[in-house]
């Protein structure tokens, strides 16, 4: 069996550096993902909360 030629490695190269920054973008994708869920949580939440009352009690 002879060695991979120059060309074959860069190729070979090539498709590991496109197969982890595949996987990088998918991971962050995620993380994207994620974080857009939990603002439009905090979204929700400040919409749903209900208004501040009218008046207030004071003691003393």
């Amino acid at each position: 069996m002879s060695e991979p030629s120059r060309l074959e490695l860069l190729h070979f190269t090539r498709r590991v550096v496109m197969q982890q920054a595949t996987a990088a973008l998918r991971q962050i994708d995620r993380w994207i993902a994620a974080e857009e869920r939990r603002e439009a949580e905090r979204r929700l939440g400040e919409e749903k909360r209900p208004p501040p009352p009218a008046w207030l009690l004071q003691y003393g």
